[in-house]
């Protein structure tokens, strides 16, 4: 997503926050989910580096957004395939489900980046710090029986999209029955009280500004072999 569509997505995102609604299910088409910042877009800019800043940025705030939610529950689909920054991007989430057959890659050092959109707070509290450092070193896909069964996700849904559709529905519904949703609320809540965001967010841009503006780790010539298939 280029930074114009992610500044789109978070303030539509922001606007539905503000609506008098108990759950707001985040999903993307059927074809992918999301690859995370826009590196064609990135890689046609004047200034490649600077978009690139723009872009890392833009997506956060969709992140933030996700994290901070706390008058709502937030229920993430993958829809379909995800990479990098479009892995960690939905994991803030207080459910995460996938439809059957999504593989995802999660993780940024094939493109020379430390990675953004706060995966540094969400991917350790979903998966614990070790399995964190593996999924992030090893750089390999993973299908998503294996990302139910660390606990990358909830829940596996059906793979035909109408049928993905209905059972996602049904998902977001039950959550409303008993105390379920002011108990996921209230564990929001005080995990934010208690550990707030920002410091992660700082680190992981201080480590970007370096991979971005620094090319240490050669995401320049990464990025453009990608685009174009060199």
């Amino acid at each position: 997503m280029s930074t114009k569509q992610c500044a789109r997505l978070a303030s539509r995102l922001r606007w539905a926050i503000t609506q008098d609604t108990k759950i707001l299910v985040l999903t993307g088409d059927f074809d992918r989910f999301s690859n995370g910042i826009h590196l064609n877009v990135i890689e046609a800019a004047s200034d490649q580096a600077g978009e690139a800043w723009a872009n890392i940025k833009a997506i956060n705030e969709i992140a933030k957004a996700i994290v901070t939610c706390t008058e709502q529950v937030v229920v993430a689909a993958f829809t379909g395939n995800a990479g990098a920054g479009g892995v960690m991007l939905p994991l803030g989430a207080d459910v995460v489900v996938a439809r059957d057959g999504v593989v995802l890659n999660p993780h940024y050092a094939t493109m020379g980046l430390f990675g953004s959109e706060l995966h540094t707070y969400t991917l350790p509290a979903r998966v614990g710090e070790q399995q964190a450092r593996s999924l992030l070193a090893e750089c390999s896909a993973i299908g998503i029986r294996r990302a139910l069964d660390i606990g990358l996700v909830d829940a596996i849904g059906p793979r035909r999209p109408d049928l993905f559709e209905a059972w996602l529905r049904e998902v977001a519904t039950d959550l409303l029955e008993g105390d379920r949703l002011e108990s996921m609320l209230e564990r929001k809540r005080l995990r934010l009280e208690r550990d707030p965001v920002e410091p992660y967010e700082e680190r992981e841009l201080e480590e970007m500004k370096i991979d971005m503006f620094g090319d240490r780790n050669g995401f320049a010539e990464k990025r453009r072999n990608f685009v174009l298939k060199l």
